[in-house]
């Protein structure tokens, strides 16, 4: 005996599966593979970066994620981003990064934004994805000069 039901319909499904395209025109700002030097990080036992420094770092976050990347790429280096060579930068990148296969599919530069004379941040950048890697407040993992 078949029982037939007035109040239920079989599913449909659309002809075309429609797929939104990514967001890429502003960045996205990932903090998972912060290093683990806690002179560069968020860590609460580091003392480096005081509360002025967050707070300037939301701000600028904000700010990046406002504009389209190339309007900001197209700023000078105070009010956007610079792009460094590895080599010059005394850094360790998180070995999660690495092993993740995320440090290949960046650009081969390190990038950098400031925090007005607070600091700055230095990451690796995919697209429109901006991975922060360390938070320089002491202005010693480069030569700020070149």
């Amino acid at each position: 005996m078949k029982i037939k039901s007035n109040n239920f319909n079989s599913p449909s499904f659309p002809k075309e599966t429609k797929i939104k395209p990514h967001h890429t025109s502003r960045f996205a700002f990932n903090f998972s593979f912060l290093t683990k030097e806690s002179k560069y990080n968020l860590d609460s036992r580091g003392n480096t970066i005081n509360k002025k420094v967050r707070l300037k770092l939301l701000e600028r976050i904000y700010q990046l994620s406002q504009e389209d990347i190339v309007r900001i790429l197209g700023l000078n280096k105070k009010q956007g981003l610079e792009k460094i060579p590895e080599e010059k930068v005394r850094l360790r990148i998180h070995s999660d990064f690495k092993s993740s296969n995320r440090y290949k599919e960046c650009d081969d530069y390190l990038w950098v934004f400031r925090l007005a004379n607070l600091g700055r941040v230095i990451g690796k950048k995919n697209d429109n994805i901006f991975y922060v890697m360390s938070i320089d407040a002491s202005f010693d993992q480069y030569d700020h000069g070149s």
